[in-house]
């Protein structure tokens, strides 16, 4: 697509009449004849010559959007206004004469998607590609996330209003932000003339999967303009917006890369001591506190994952933080200047919502001074995820704490080394015999004491509690405890029994929805 009023500019001699839609500027670049068309798409530019093209046009139904070019307006009688939201541009040159100029200008920005893709086929990054954009506009220009919030600058030194705009804060004021793209169209391309000033500021809002990412800027004076610069905008915005969307893992930025390599020499045992550890850690983007929690994001493998963009939303929520990409899993290394067990973490709600997009999991150990249990922090936190999956209390829930499922672990650990020493999975003879008699009186009487057994034993025996974690009323809890009661006759004051009996529930809940295997009586 190109800017519609660029080019209108250019031909400015030859234009008879223009109307144009409002809020409408980028022309598609697909051209088509007008010749005997019943529907005209919004997403063609239409050319014909008036003398042969009228009667076409007055038949032929346009979408909201279509845009049509006439050339030979000059002792034909003129066509009447297009429909609402549609564009008609009348010219008093040839044919010829158009297409050739359509060419020029489609053939430039085809040579400038021609430049980014190079780029970005060869590693360069976002910031990499705001100086291509500066450098093909001739003037400042600056990436900014979806806030306002200043990402890459190029060409800054000769800006007059954007420089000083974001000396103070690194961001844009809401209300400039506002400003330059209150009259944005869908495509979200924009232009602002800066009040009492020759400066004009073209810019390109982008999204990325429906949420909006971020924003591409070009501060340009007004009578120096020989570059269609709204164009170059939507052609910097597009590959931005693809390089954040791209699954490739070589195409992450640089301050990635470097955390990533540093991780896998911490999970492969390349650095082993702590001194090591901590001085390889000391150069990363971002500096590590003396407590650290290991943070891993799994994926269910359902849909690509646009690492890139993923790692953006999660700076956002996770600042100053080091993040990579390792084998696939996203590691954030959480850091504190104290000890903490259960942080509160920062936009959970997004997060969540991130996660359920790309079908991630996010799971977090428990906080260590000890760099050299870094690589076992990693392994655990990644075990949780995969079984607070199978575990989870709610569909929905997508965040795990590795201490609520640090109980699993341990029997994960046991059943395996069980296999291993037995050579099959009998493992419910490491169960207490009054939980393998109640899974089995659930079984034939399609009841669910084994579970009001469970949270009666972890609440303490408070029947409230219980009652509220088995959604059920207080009555039916204490007719369900006293049935237990009845099939069990255990001492349920023993505190070592109440330990036994919890775990083996636990073991049994373990075999079922991890393992995957039914009881066998």
């Amino acid at each position: 697509m190109f800017s519609l009023r660029f080019l209108l500019r250019q031909l400015s001699p030859f234009v008879v009449r223009a109307t144009l839609a409002p809020g409408r500027d980028l022309c598609p670049a697909q051209t088509e004849l007008l010749y005997d068309q019943k529907l005209l798409l919004a997403d063609h530019l239409y050319l014909g010559d008036l003398s042969s093209s009228s009667e076409v046009l007055a038949r032929a139904v346009p979408q909201p959007g279509t845009v049509v070019f006439l050339t030979g307006a000059v002792d034909a009688p003129l066509p009447p206004e297009p429909p609402e939201g549609c564009t008609l541009v009348l010219f008093a040159c040839s044919m010829p004469k158009l297409y050739n100029t359509l060419s020029e200008y489609t053939g430039r920005i085809a040579a400038w998607r021609q430049e980014f893709q190079a780029l970005t086929d060869h590693g360069g990054g976002l910031h990499a590609t705001v100086a291509l954009t500066a450098r093909l506009a001739g003037f400042p220009t600056l990436l900014l996330d979806q806030t306002g919030r200043v990402v890459a600058g190029d060409g800054m030194a000769q800006s007059t209003y954007l420089a000083s705009q974001t000396a103070a804060t690194g961001a844009l004021t809401a209300q400039t932000v506002e400003a330059i793209f209150s009259t944005a169209g869908a495509d979200g391309s924009s232009f602002w003339d800066v009040p009492g000033t020759e400066l004009r500021i073209y810019g390109c809002a982008f999204s990325c999967d429906g949420a909006p990412t971020g924003m591409i800027l070009i501060e340009s004076r007004r009578q120096a303009v020989c570059t269609d610069l709204q164009a170059l905008c939507t052609c910097s915005a597009d590959i931005l917006c693809r390089r954040l969307l791209s699954q490739d893992l070589d195409r992450l930025g640089s301050s990635s890369k470097l955390f990533q390599q540093c991780w896998a020499d911490i999970v492969e045992q390349r650095l082993t001591g702590t001194a090591d550890i901590r001085d390889a850690l000391s150069h990363m983007p971002y500096p590590v506190d003396a407590f650290v929690q290991v943070g891993v994001i799994t994926f269910d493998g359902s849909s690509g994952i646009p690492y890139n963009y993923l790692l953006a939303r999660l700076r956002e929520i996770f600042p100053n933080t080091n993040i990579a990409v390792y084998r696939k899993d996203v590691v954030i290394l959480l850091s504190y200047a104290q000890r903490t067990f259960r942080p509160e973490l920062p936009g959970r709600a997004s997060l969540t919502a991130l996660l359920e997009r790309y079908g991630g999991f996010l799971a977090l150990s428990n906080g260590t001074r000890k760099l050299e249990s870094l690589s076992s922090m990693f392994l655990l936190a990644r075990r949780t995820a995969t079984l607070g999956q199978a575990l989870r209390n709610a569909p929905k829930e997508r965040i795990f704490f590795h201490e609520d499922y640090s109980v699993y672990c341990i029997i994960d650990l046991c059943v395996q080394r069980y296999m291993e020493f037995k050579g099959n999975d009998d493992v419910l003879y490491l169960i207490h015999p009054a939980v393998i008699h109640l899974t089995r009186y659930d079984r034939d009487h399609h009841s669910s004491l084994r579970d009001v057994l469970y949270y009666y034993l972890i609440n303490d025996r408070n029947l409230v509690k219980t009652a509220a974690a088995t959604y059920m009323h207080r009555n039916t809890v204490i007719n369900k405890v006293n049935k237990i009661m009845e099939l069990l006759d255990l001492d349920l004051e023993d505190g070592n029994l109440r330990q036994r009996l919890i775990l083996s529930c636990q073991f049994i809940r373990y075999y079922e929805n991890v393992m995957k295997r039914e009881f066998r009586p």
